[in-house]
């Protein structure tokens, strides 16, 4: 019986070594990608949700503003309102009435004419800026939420229809 030679089992010796480098390397690969990406969703999280609660307090403070606003008048005076417990953001917001008057009203239509109820109604459009609250008027470049709204008011002064003529998100 004739020993294996010893050149032989040179070529073989080590491969098993390279197998095994090869394999660790190429799990710590993924594993550096896996958590390259797993660091990058996290941070991508916090930047998103910090910019949705601003959003979200702004959204929630024009809402409010326009309940506070939809009982007043074209006499009023613009204004703002600062709220502070909408998800932690202190949020400002602005509005500024501009009024006219129209004429016209519901349309009614049928198969032979269409017609108008002719009534007169104060068009009582207000513009709403909402943004982080600094103390001071919002700037333009930083509003969060502009919205846009019509009230109209019959000549009694009763609030009559409300339209929302615009909302933006900016920021």
């Amino acid at each position: 019986m004739n020993a294996p030679s010893p050149q032989h089992r040179q070529t073989d010796s080590g491969a098993s070594l390279i197998l095994a480098i090869g394999f660790v390397l190429m799990v710590g690969l993924i594993s550096a990608g896996l958590l390259a990406l797993a660091t990058s969703g996290l941070n991508n999280r916090s930047t998103l949700q910090t910019l949705r609660n601003r959003q979200y307090a702004a959204d929630g403070a024009i809402e409010q503003a326009i309940s506070q606003v939809r009982g007043l008048t074209c006499l009023s005076a613009n204004g703002f309102i600062v709220d502070s417990s909408l998800n932690g953001v202190a949020i400002r917001v602005d509005w500024i009435n501009a009024c006219g008057v129209v004429q016209g009203g519901d349309r009614t239509t049928n198969a032979a004419a269409s017609s108008s109820d002719g009534t007169v109604v104060a068009q009582r459009n207000v513009v709403f800026s909402a943004c982080e609250s600094t103390g001071a008027a919002c700037d333009p470049t930083k509003v969060i939420i502009r919205a846009t709204v019509d009230f109209q008011q019959a000549v009694a002064g009763a609030l009559t229809k409300t339209y929302v003529q615009s909302w933006s998100v900016n920021r």
